[in-house]
């Protein structure tokens, strides 16, 4: 539910929310077919991550998950992930381009104080260079650097946390329902829903399509800002 308070951060998803979700389908289909095993596996591996209660020791779990899933030794599971997973695969985003009014956005509500900030599930340092949105963020985190993936409650309450801002002044705008959006709602946050169709029952407090509508909106509830 909205509250009556004025936001006083955004914070977005990286992948399928910042440029075109389909972007990321195509570079993903590319990497497949040219290693389909470390992709099945990789897959695989944060779909088994994503339902295991672990405290800590997320690139450990990360590492031993992969090893088993390519019959490897957790060493060579390691070195595996992160020359062609984290490195070629995440190259591969050279050619992605934001949507173009983000950067305006982005600069217009730091120009009204309001903090910006991203949430990945993949580093997000290289990906946020190659999309030419480099020194606009007040916050970038990624799953490594917090140690969990979306939705724990982790990745949302540690950009809280560094902003020092309380969870409910904050709206995250994000493409996935469960990991984006109920994620934050869990963390107390307010949502906003990158899709082109509502959710029946959805709990985001706004789905949209349009950056220019999501623009409005943000301004609407900041409205003496």
């Amino acid at each position: 539910m909205l509250n009556s308070k004025k936001i006083e951060a955004v914070i977005f998803d990286v992948d399928g929310t910042l440029y075109p979700n389909y972007k990321m389908y195509l570079t993903s289909v590319l990497f497949f077919f040219r290693h389909p095993l470390l992709s099945t596996a990789f897959n695989r591996m944060r779909h088994k991550v994503r339902k295991t209660d672990y405290s800590g020791h997320f690139r450990e779990l990360q590492v031993s998950i992969f090893a088993k899933e390519i019959k490897k030794t957790e060493q060579e599971a390691a070195h595996l992930m992160e020359k062609y997973i984290y490195g070629q695969f995440v190259s591969m985003f050279k050619w992605i381009k934001p949507y173009k009014i983000i950067k305006k956005i982005v600069a217009d509500l730091k120009n009204r104080g309001i903090k910006v900030g991203i949430i990945s599930d993949f580093p997000a340092g290289k990906k946020i260079s190659y999309l030419g949105l480099d020194g606009y963020w007040d916050v970038v985190c990624s799953a490594d650097e917090i140690g969990a993936l979306k939705p724990r409650l982790e990745p949302f309450n540690t950009v809280a946390s560094k902003l020092g801002i309380n969870p409910e002044k904050i709206i995250y705008v994000g493409n996935h329902y469960h990991y984006d959006i109920i994620g934050a709602n869990n963390a107390g946050m307010m949502t906003a829903h990158f899709s082109l169709f509502k959710k029946r029952n959805s709990k985001a407090d706004y789905t949209f399509y349009n950056y220019k509508k999501l623009w409005e909106f943000l301004l609407k509830l900041n409205k003496s800002i």
